[in-house]
């Protein structure tokens, strides 16, 4: 499969290739649209540095986390990716980088010169409808198809995968679903990311239970696999698109104990009944061909912005 020609350069707050999480991902998924990756990050390259000063001498294309197009020179075409709405999570994480980020982003959204690219629809009417910058293309958290093949290996598989890492995830809501229903083993997706596709592999289920999400590279990443999936009603499961999983509304799951119960057994106890094919989405909207094909129309758009201005 060919990839984009030329570089692409990543900024955000931290190397992804010295951290992981959900942005660090994202960048790294870029070398699979594009022939040359670089990563700066604002610790090491931030304004007034040599290496962002080389950058625009030589006029290549940066991708920012969102709020991060501030740090660069006002007139410099640049790719704003917007990942959440911080003016909602902070609601929900009440964490002071929440609030802080929100406040960045809206002064953010008044930059000119900078092509929106959101990674779910939800992102992309929500940032017009506060802050009125129209998002210039919607491109959803890539899956590598090859190492996540759908090539299940779980006959007799009871183990059920999650993602509770924090809170607002849901980790304090799986103890109580492995108490109510002893014969599932409920377990954390607790691995490098190299081992996450065998990891899913051997499962028979995957649940989300977030109160909040952009678009979840893990959800992505099961439905990939094929995964019989149940998710709260957050992140891209907010967009209206067929996706085949069982979706249910965040306050089922973080209301009373007992319905939340309910809705994870109903969904358990039906997989051999339920035929679920959520990795048909991913292959049409979120494989590397289509990431390909869609970050080609962005860079198209950087270009055009770049030769004629804002």
């Amino acid at each position: 499969m060919e990839k984009i020609p030329g570089t692409i350069v990543h900024y955000s707050r931290f190397n992804p290739e010295q951290r992981t999480g959900g942005v660090e991902s994202f960048a790294k998924s870029l070398k699979l649209a594009f022939q040359d990756v670089r990563f700066l990050d604002a610790r090491s390259d931030g304004p007034g540095s040599e290496a962002m000063q080389r950058v625009v001498a030589s006029g290549l294309p940066v991708v920012c986390d969102n709020h991060m197009v501030l740090d660069w020179p006002d007139g410099y075409p640049v790719i704003g990716f917007q990942h959440g709405v911080a003016a909602e999570k902070k609601f929900i994480t009440w964490s002071r980088t929440d609030w802080l980020l929100a406040r960045m982003q809206a002064r953010a959204a008044r930059r000119k010169a900078t092509i929106w690219v959101a990674c779910a629809k939800w992102i992309s009417d929500e940032f017009s409808r506060r802050y009125g910058n129209q998002t210039n293309r919607i491109i959803h958290h890539t899956v590598d198809t090859s190492l996540f093949d759908g090539r299940l290996a779980n006959r007799g598989s009871k183990l059920v995968l999650h993602d509770g890492r924090s809170r607002h995830k849901g980790r304090e809501l799986y103890p109580s679903l492995q108490q109510a229903l002893p014969d599932w083993t409920f377990e954390p997706l607790s691995c490098s990311p190299a081992q996450v596709p065998e990891r899913m592999r051997a499962a028979c289920a995957f649940l989300h239970l977030s109160r909040y999400e952009g678009n979840s590279i893990v959800c992505n990443e099961a439905m990939a696999m094929g995964l019989p999936c149940l998710f709260t009603r957050v992140g891209l499961m907010r967009d209206a698109e067929p996706l085949d999983v069982r979706v249910i509304e965040v306050r089922q799951a973080y209301g009373r104990r007992k319905r939340l119960i309910e809705c994870v057994s109903s969904f358990l106890d039906g997989l051999n009944e339920v035929s679920y094919r959520p990795r048909d989405w991913i292959v049409e909207h979120a494989s590397q061909r289509a990431f390909i094909a869609s970050w080609s129309n962005v860079i198209a758009d950087w270009r055009h912005l770049k030769q004629n201005g804002v």
